[in-house]
């Protein structure tokens, strides 16, 4: 079926790429600039839409534009079929292995710096046709209402509508500088660390580290002068003698084998960071699985601690 205004005609699958546009843009004049046609023709259009559908998809006001529940509704739907649609042109012109568009990914800033960013790269050479926009936040990112197409979440995950895939479970250890051990002493034990300056994520829900030996199980209570809700910041933080970290090996392995970080109680271990794949519905399909499945293997490799 059509739709139809003054003589325009838009099919289904246009209708939808402008409604995903316009929601991914939170405004019609940006999306109307990033398409390159009038601020009212968009408006237009998602009204016809609105007609067609006998549902309001969007909530107006003067300061703001954002979906209704019905439009989240259609948007998570939207999102598939077009998808769906993507893959079938494709398979259909013989570029099924040929993935091309944008692909829009969502983590926290260190994990885009450290992890995301080196394997877009080798991912680009593979699918050179694919377009990538990776939001880099260390506050959790609205997937629907920013139009991610996947994002990676560390720890344990809190909101149960979303789909999700276990990619790793990455090992934390302790690192701290030469300098700070110098200064502070170098412990020993895991009760040793109640006297030393521990680095700490603001997220984090308790100032307990939980540390394993083979069979041998400590908690032990940690205080530090310094917090910060960044990886990197924290780590700059431990290069610079403030503390001691308890991190994955992948957030400092720029500081391993140069000496500005070194493994403290090296046969501790604190349990593992998980790292989820999250998208908003549907099965996981098209570039957004082949990134995925292409960050899999890179992260068997980078997760390890040495």
């Amino acid at each position: 079926m059509q739709i139809l205004h003054g003589g325009f005609e838009m099919d289904r699958i246009d209708a939808m790429r402008l409604f995903v546009r316009v929601a991914d843009a939170g405004s019609f004049s940006r999306a109307a600039a990033d398409l390159g046609i009038g601020q009212p023709t968009v408006s237009r259009r998602i009204q016809d839409l609105e007609s067609q559908l006998d549902a309001m998809l969007f909530l107006r006001t003067t300061r703001a534009l954002s979906l209704t529940e019905a439009g989240e509704r259609f948007y998570r739907r939207a999102v598939d079929i077009l998808a769906e649609y993507d893959e079938a042109e494709a398979e259909a012109r013989g570029l099924e292995h040929e993935p091309v568009g944008l692909l829009r990914i969502s983590c926290s800033h260190s994990f885009a710096r450290r992890v995301i960013a080196p394997e877009i790269a080798s991912f680009m050479r593979i699918y050179p046709h694919v377009k990538f926009d990776v939001i880099g936040d260390d506050f959790l990112t609205d997937i629907v209402g920013e139009g991610v197409d996947l994002a990676f979440r560390l720890g344990e995950l809190t909101d149960s509508s979303l789909m999700a895939k276990k990619m790793v479970d990455a090992p934390r250890a302790l690192w701290a500088s030469p300098a700070y051990l110098e200064r502070k002493g170098t412990p020993q034990v895991p009760s040793d660390l109640e006297k030393h300056d521990a680095l700490i994520f603001r997220h984090t829900r308790s100032t307990i580290w939980t540390l394993t030996n083979g069979s041998q199980k400590e908690d032990v209570t940690v205080d530090g002068p310094f917090r910060a809700s960044g990886g990197e910041i924290l780590q700059q933080a431990a290069e610079d003698g403030l503390g001691i970290l308890l991190a994955p090996g992948w957030l400092v392995s720029d500081c391993l084998g140069t000496n500005k970080l070194v493994r403290v109680l090296p046969d501790w271990n604190a349990q593992s960071l998980s790292i989820h794949a999250v998208w908003a519905a549907g099965k996981l399909r098209g570039k957004a699985k082949l990134f995925a499945d292409h960050l899999a293997e890179a992260l068997k490799a980078k997760t390890q601690i040495c």
